[in-house]
């Protein structure tokens, strides 16, 4: 799993729930934009793990992996 930040090997989550590695452990992460609609995509937990969601499923199916 990568980290949400700069994308090198996360070791930790954060205290909103995405994955960083040890350097970004106390920075707030922003979501990044869907890439269909551009609203602020979430995170989701799927049978192969964390990906960013479009918080407008089903209307919007925009993902995207950590």
């Amino acid at each position: 799993m990568k980290c949400a930040k700069c994308g090198n090997q996360a070791s930790k989550y954060n205290k909103e729930g995405f994955p960083v590695c040890a350097r970004h452990l106390k920075i707030k992460i922003k979501p990044p934009k869907c890439p269909n609609c551009k609203l602020e995509m979430v995170v989701r937990e799927g049978k192969f793990g964390r990906f960013w969601g479009c918080p407008a499923f089903p209307m919007c199916d925009g993902l995207q992996s950590f």
